[in-house]
């Protein structure tokens, strides 16, 4: 039998028990003595018959019930020696009773629950007695403890030896003194007391039998007991396993986990191989098995909600970390149970997941709101058929973001670097909330589909296919996660799937007309992800509401800084898809993503165009005339023009990507066209302002004709270079470029418009005064006899007068002199051409000298107004100098001579500003 070790804490609760002892150290045996009130039958030959708690008080601590007997006798009157009295187990504390007392834990001795801070006691709590004695003690000083109580307790033991033998040979010896006893006085004549005595030393002897017996039988369970322990020491690995297992999974140890598995099933096959069939082993193994099987299936259940966004984009760099992951859930899997392959069922899950969110209609957006907002532009402010006098009601959206823009575009600190910060200030906010739902939904396919879900899903496969082997142990390498060729081919399909899906969602929103997009919206509100986008419609370049992805009433800025951004990302983002490993072989996926691409690119160039078609007109007609602060004659427009096509070109020339012809072809044309455009705006925009401001008619006429004039010599030649450098064309070379005529022809209509009403008056007061020369002139020949002053017509002066008024007017309004000179050459040739062809040889005498004078003068007047002039500006004359001539051939031309000449003096200050230029 082997011997029980005191210092092993199953030892000595065993032994505590066996002999009902409180404590295998006493200091006293004073107490041990049975009270008289207990009365126990020691005659009995079945010692099973004597009550279990008698037993058990005989041989236990009597300390509860000292409170019933007559002297209670209290701890403190427990005599205990020196400092071990309460004294501390692990050695900090000379008394923990002081202790207890100042932390208010105890009132003093006399307290009852001093005994579950007493070690020697049978209430000892040794988590009360940790928590409240040293709840102040760190880990290594708690060690430290143990090593000091340890210390004392293997100190103890031959006093615990000693103590269990006296015991022993003091019965023994009482039993041998007896029997000694008894043979003596058997040998003697003492008679009856004799008998008396061996009557007493048979009681005594039958006391000490069932003393004995009882013992005895402890001692052959005691053998058993230390037997059954002792194989539970042997097997103790075995049989702690589902514990230890439980606890490290608890604690998330994989690694203790798979070597105390692993070691369990190298002893488990062990026993199988020795035969040794032992039901508590195979129930043992049963709960292991079971143990790991519902660890396994909780981190398949683990892998189930991990979806592919939840995944760190650096996911490889985390793999060792002890932080779950899914790799780290996969190898624990694998590491667990190699015949098992997560991976293929991990990824499957993901793809279904990814498919499900694509086949989500359009996107996941917020469908409803999208569709309402759209329509109630549509519905409030439809311009489709609007003409374009709309432009003048302050409530058009039109109208506002076009007036944002020119303003923008006319600032004399006007930086192209700051319109990529502020175009969307150009739109209203409903407008602008519309483009956010564009750029959302681009977020959403480009950063939440397309980087977050497909391309880390092919990352992810890329790992498991050539990485993840190497992190598995050497037992576990040789599982069946690896991937066949088919497999490999099954996730090609995924890939191209996904991405054709991808981009089909793109390619339909940057290719469908408004309707188109409209539809789409409404089934997929309605049908969900059982929504099939309807076929697209055809795009035109002069309708904007042809391209669905342009928001109704917004403005060619927003729109070309929009579409840049978008596409950038658009490209960066299929470009990545198209770089890929599962793609690279693909000669189908890529030829898809390449095409999908070009689509996209080439109906954001051909929205861009259309909304500048759209504009350029409301630009003009944004034109309030306000005079140019830099350009002397100009309206702010030629600065906007110059500063808007700039902007655009450079914009367009980031959005061009595929350079060929068709592309190139439409962007000249619709660049030429909206020259067109902006000239026909430049025209009904003068009519615009004549009727909020008809006195400054002339002003808007002229400030017109300046505009076309200086976008014709200025602005136009810069645009045009601007053009070729970022579109590699010829057009800033090409002489007989169409526009150039265009420009001319409208200037010249504009300012023959102009003309229509000052040449009016001046023919009327022409032709009213020469229907009254007859008149007028009677009594001219009795005035030249004596030498009379015969004054020019009234009609003539009248006229000059009205070409000065008009002259003074268009100073005032800052128009150039270049114009106000070509405006009064215009009347005077006008004039001269009235005049000559209203000349009738049916004219009395008196009226032809009237007439000569009259011409006369003016040609002297012409005459100095060609003096100041250029050459090419100079007025012809010889028309009106022939008629002057036919006049005189019957008149006395000294007396013209000397009529005219007094009439250039009278009339000086007159003359003299209708001779200035």
């Amino acid at each position: 039998m082997s011997m029980l070790n005191i210092n092993i804490e199953s030892d000595r609760n065993t032994l505590l028990d066996f002999y009902q002892l409180k404590t295998l150290d006493p200091k006293s045996f004073k107490q041990d003595t049975i009270p008289s009130t207990l009365k126990v039958d020691l005659s009995t030959e079945d010692l099973s018959q004597i009550p279990k708690e008698v037993v058990n008080h005989l041989l236990g601590d009597n300390m509860n019930d000292l409170k019933d007997t007559k002297h209670q006798i209290r701890p403190n009157s427990i005599k205990r020696q020196g400092k071990d009295q309460y004294s501390d187990a692990l050695g900090f504390h000379q008394n923990i009773l002081d202790d207890l007392i100042d932390k208010d834990i105890l009132d003093d001795t006399r307290d009852p629950q001093l005994n579950k801070f007493m070690v020697d006691s049978k209430l000892f709590n040794p988590k009360l007695f940790l928590s409240v004695i040293h709840s102040d003690k760190s880990l290594n000083q708690l060690m430290i403890g143990i090593k000091n109580l340890e210390n004392d307790i293997e100190s103890k033991k031959p006093l615990l030896q000693k103590l269990i033998t006296n015991n022993f040979e003091k019965t023994l010896n009482s039993k041998n003194s007896l029997d000694k006893i008894f043979n003596e006085f058997s040998s003697s004549n003492l008679g009856n007391e004799i008998d008396n005595l061996n009557k007493n030393l048979a009681s005594s002897n039958n006391s000490a039998n069932q003393m004995l017996n009882p013992i005895l039988l402890m001692i052959s369970k005691e053998q058993e007991l230390s037997n059954a322990v002792n194989y539970v020491k042997q097997n103790k690995f075995f049989i702690d396993l589902p514990k230890k297992l439980k606890l490290y999974i608890e604690e998330d140890n994989f690694d203790s986990v798979i070597k105390e598995y692993e070691r369990g099933v190298s002893t488990y096959q062990q026993m199988k191989l020795e035969q040794k069939n032992n039901a508590l082993f195979d129930k043992i193994w049963n709960t292991v098995l079971k143990i790991i099987n519902d660890y396994k299936l909780s981190m398949i259940e683990d892998l189930k909600k991990i979806h592919i966004e939840l995944i760190s984009s650096n996911f490889k760099s985390q793999i060792n970390t002890k932080k779950s992951n899914f790799v780290l859930l996969i190898k624990r899997i694998i590491e667990l149970s190699p015949d098992e392959n997560p991976i293929k069922n991990f990824i499957d899950v993901q793809y279904q997941y990814i498919l499900k969110y694509l086949d989500k209609g359009m996107a996941k957006i917020n469908y409803e709101r999208l569709y309402n907002a759209r329509n109630s532009i549509y519905n409030l402010y439809d311009t489709t058929d609007m003409p374009d006098q709309s432009l003048i009601n302050d409530n058009s959206l039109l109208k506002m973001s076009a007036m944002r823009i020119f303003s923008t575009f006319s600032s004399k600190t006007f930086s192209e670097s700051e319109i990529n910060n502020t175009s969307d200030k150009f739109d209203s906010l409903i407008v602008t909330e519309i483009w956010k739902f564009v750029f959302d939904y681009v977020h959403n396919v480009t950063e939440d589909v397309i980087s977050n879900k497909i391309m880390r899903f092919e990352s992810i496969v890329e790992y498991f296919v050539h990485d993840f082997q190497e992190t598995l142990s050497d037992r576990a390498k040789n599982s069946s996660f690896t991937f066949d060729a088919a497999y490999l081919k099954d996730m090609k399909v995924y890939f191209e799937t996904m991405s054709s899906k991808i981009c089909g969602r793109l390619t339909f929103l940057f290719s469908c007309t408004f309707d188109d997009l409209t539809n789409a919206l409404k089934l997929t509100a309605v049908e969900g992800s059982h929504a099939v986008l309807p076929p697209v419609g055809k795009s035109d370049i002069n309708n904007p509401i042809s391209f669905g992805f342009i928001p109704n009433n917004t403005n060619s800025i927003s729109t070309i800084y929009s579409t840049v951004k978008l596409f950038n990302k658009i490209q960066e983002k299929l470009s990545q898809l198209k770089d890929n490993n599962l793609v690279l072989n693909s000669k189908d996926i890529t030829d898809k993503i390449d095409t999908a691409i070009f689509e996209i690119n080439k109906n954001m160039i051909k929205g861009c165009l259309s909304l500048l078609l759209s504009d350029i007109r409301k630009l003009a007609l944004c034109d309030n005339m306000q005079p140019n602060e830099e350009i002397f004659g100009a309206t702010k427009l030629v600065t906007v023009l110059l500063n808007y096509y700039k902007v655009f070109i450079s914009k367009l020339h980031e959005l061009i990507v595929f350079k060929n012809d068709e592309t190139k072809t439409i962007i000249e044309e619709t660049f030429q066209k909206s020259f067109d455009l902006l000239l026909e705006g430049m025209i009904e925009n003068i009519k615009r302002n004549i009727a909020i401001d008809s006195y400054r008619t002339d002003y808007y006429y002229l400030a017109t004709v300046y505009n076309m004039r200086n976008f014709s010599n200025e602005v136009l030649p810069q645009i045009l270079k601007s053009f070729d450098t970022n579109f590699q064309s010829d057009l800033s070379t090409k002489k007989d470029l169409a526009i150039f005529k265009k420009i001319k022809s409208y200037e010249y209509s504009v300012f023959v418009d102009y003309m229509k009403q000052p040449i009016s008056v001046l023919k009327q007061i022409v032709d009213t005064g020469i229907s009254e020369l007859e008149d007028k002139s009677y009594g001219i020949s009795d005035k030249i006899a004596p030498g009379e002053t015969i004054n020019v017509s009234n009609y003539v002066l009248k006229a000059i007068n009205n070409i000065n008024n008009l002259k003074s007017k268009l100073q005032n309004f800052n128009i150039r002199d270049s114009f106000i000179s070509d405006v009064k050459a215009s009347l005077i040739v006008h004039l001269q051409q009235r005049m000559t062809s209203s000349f009738s040889v049916d004219f009395s005498d008196e009226a032809k000298y009237q007439i000569a004078l009259d011409i006369d003068v003016l040609l002297i007047l012409i005459s100095k107004y060609n003096e100041k002039s250029h050459q090419q500006s100079r007025l012809d004359t010889k028309k009106f100098e022939e008629a002057y001539k036919s006049l005189c051939k019957n008149i006395d031309t000294s007396s013209l001579e000397k009529n005219r000449d007094i009439n250039l003096s009278f009339n000086y200050v007159q003359f003299v500003c209708f001779t200035t230029l």
